[in-house]
């Protein structure tokens, strides 16, 4: 069969014509589709440009900024102990009886309680900083001006600590004042606080019989603590024959009230 050159020609145009639309539907389309996305990109990314380039002109501020926040905020965890223990919170009431002339008869004590703890977490998967509370109760005789030493030696203390609350009532016959206080404690756990035991000097370790009482190697030496208390004989007990309690030091009187 013979095909006619005016058919050739018609051949030839509908060819043309499947490759021009091959080539805009799937050559030209894509490449528009390809260069928005480019484009769109571009913007983002030159958003992102300004972003940190007025970053930058701001960066000698903010990094001083931060040195200066990372240094108050060692400047403030420095006056916080590292936790407080019953041995420690005796000394410091020993401490305080000293310095402001006051007698405390009794205290109290209460374990830890965490504030604050870091969502940051150190190698050994322990929060990089704890804040802890706790406090202590104390029965006290002092004059008016001991209590204001009181208050003055708490609040100059080189540990943080506040007065919770407290209670005086004047005593006609001494003339002194006799009350119960809450002390709240603090303390700080992180890699800058660590916990060292009190060391009270004058007191021997290893001693078999604290007492004195008996013979034999090991007695304590009752000359090198003082045990006896102000108004107690030396077999614990107070003047006036009135039965002590071993464990705390007071004496037994039905009704009253230790805080």
């Amino acid at each position: 069969m013979k095909i006619s050159q005016k058919h050739i020609q018609y051949v030839l145009l509908f060819l043309i014509v499947v490759i021009a639309f091959c080539a805009y539907q799937f050559g030209y389309v894509g490449f528009i589709e390809k260069a928005d996305a480019v484009k769109a990109a571009n913007k983002s990314i030159e958003a992102r440009i300004n972003e940190l380039n007025e970053k930058e002109t701001h960066r000698a501020e903010w990094e001083e900024a931060v040195t200066k926040s990372d240094t108050d905020i060692k400047d403030i965890l420095a006056k916080y102990g590292p936790g407080n223990t019953p041995e420690k919170s005796i000394l410091f009431v020993k401490a305080l009886e000293e310095n402001a002339g006051m007698q405390v008869s009794s205290i109290s004590f209460n374990p830890e309680s965490s504030i604050y703890v870091s969502e940051e977490i150190d190698e050994n998967g322990n929060p990089v900083v704890e804040f802890d509370s706790s406090y202590i109760s104390i029965n006290y005789k002092t004059s008016y001006d001991g209590l204001k030493k009181c208050m003055d030696f708490i609040n100059g203390y080189k540990e943080r600590m506040n007065v919770n609350g407290f209670t005086a009532s004047p005593d006609q016959e001494s003339g002194q004042i006799n009350g119960n206080m809450v002390i709240n404690l603090f303390g700080v756990k992180d890699a800058n606080h660590n916990y060292e035991e009190p060391v009270v000097a004058g007191i021997q370790l290893g001693t078999e019989n604290i007492f004195g009482s008996g013979t034999g190697e090991g007695t304590f030496d009752t000359d090198t603590v003082d045990n006896v208390g102000e108004g107690q004989s030396e077999n614990n007990e107070p003047e006036g024959g009135e039965p002590v309690d071993n464990n705390t030091g007071e004496t037994d009187n039905t009704g009253e009230n230790n805080g």
